[in-house]
């Protein structure tokens, strides 16, 4: 999702508790996205594979790690500054996601603070599939992008 085509949204603007995008932003999980994950990192385990019933219910799982797909299709949804960075990064694996599945991701800004002179958001995600079962939840810094 590009977000230069839409005004940036300013860090004096960004108030914690703010919860986005309005609906949460979803992500089908299917066999084409969990093999072409899989192909473009190597992953090669069984546990992944087509026929794998290693998941919730017996369903094929996908790699955990996807979560930074879904993830930040979320995140983009609120228009940063350009040239902020991606600073750091941690998810909590509640339950694997599975092939079938639709996911449902929201973001809440948790903290803003100030550092060396640039702007620091820290943005708390949170991933549902659609029975309402907590798959991941995630806790992402940016340096948010200069507005001038």
């Amino acid at each position: 999702m590009a977000t230069f085509d839409r005004p940036i949204t300013k860090y004096a603007d960004l108030k914690v508790g703010h919860v986005f995008p309005d609906e949460p932003v979803t992500f089908e999980v299917t066999a084409e996205v969990v093999d072409g994950y899989c192909e473009s990192t190597r992953e090669s385990s069984d546990f992944y594979k087509p026929g794998s019933t290693a998941g919730p219910g017996g369903k094929r799982p996908a790699p955990p790690t996807i979560a930074g797909i879904y993830m930040v299709d979320a995140v983009l949804t609120l228009p940063a500054a350009p040239g902020g960075v991606h600073a750091k990064q941690k998810f909590t694996f509640h339950r694997p996601p599975c092939v079938g599945e639709t996911l449902y991701t929201s973001v809440e800004i948790v903290e803003k603070y100030q550092k060396k002179g640039r702007n620091y958001v820290v943005m708390a995600t949170t991933t549902k599939n659609q029975d309402g079962d907590l798959v991941t939840e995630g806790l992402m810094t940016r340096i948010w992008g200069k507005e001038d």
